[in-house]
């Protein structure tokens, strides 16, 4: 017995077809009581050659895994942690943005707001995925602000000895600075976006 023709919309859970007229592909589960239940929202796709039923995902994001190295955008900075907004993984351009948190240092009680600040790109890695929370360290020495924004005026900071200045309204500010070879930062930032 088939639930959803051919082409028919579906969310997750929902039934698609018994599973002896077919046989799982891909984005789908057969359930204990033989019924295929789509596991993704999308249209449902039979292919009647192979006897398999599929579910084409209506938006497909990108997946995110322990240890990828991300750009992001800082949106947000709390006492306890920052909210950035991920622009590209592991040097590519990502077609969906995503929110994530970056979490404060371990064993050091350090305010995150002295370490970056709202505007600023900052290469972090990822450190936990749960419960679609994405958790981003910017503790080792590779990772940090690669451009920082003056908290004040909103313009770029330069380096001048040992802090961070703005040249256009004076203002003295501290950052966790990422130690990195500027032709790296080129590409992630000169990356073209995807298409779509």
């Amino acid at each position: 017995m088939v639930y959803v023709e051919d082409g028919g919309f579906v969310m997750p859970g929902q039934e698609i077809c018994v599973a002896e007229e077919y046989l799982p592909g891909l984005n789908v589960r057969n359930t204990k009581d033989n019924i295929i239940v789509s596991m993704k929202t999308g249209f449902v796709k039979y292919n009647r050659e192979k006897r398999t039923v599929n579910v084409h995902p209506v938006k497909i994001v990108e997946n995110l895994n322990l240890g990828d190295k991300i750009l992001a955008l800082v949106r947000e900075v709390q006492e306890k942690i920052a909210v950035v907004e991920i622009l590209a993984v592991n040097m590519k351009p990502i077609k969906h943005r995503r929110v994530a948190v970056i979490l404060p240092p371990v064993k050091a009680k350090q305010d995150i707001s002295e370490c970056i600040g709202v505007g600023d790109l900052v290469i972090a890695e990822i450190v936990t995925l749960f419960s679609g929370v994405i958790g981003l360290s910017i503790w080792k020495n590779d990772l940090g602000s690669v451009i920082a924004i003056c908290s004040r005026c909103g313009s770029p900071l330069k380096r001048k000895d040992r802090i961070l200045v703005c040249f256009k309204c004076g203002s003295k500010e501290k950052r966790k600075l990422a130690y990195y070879d500027p032709a790296v930062l080129d590409r992630w930032i000169l990356s073209k976006s995807p298409t779509g």
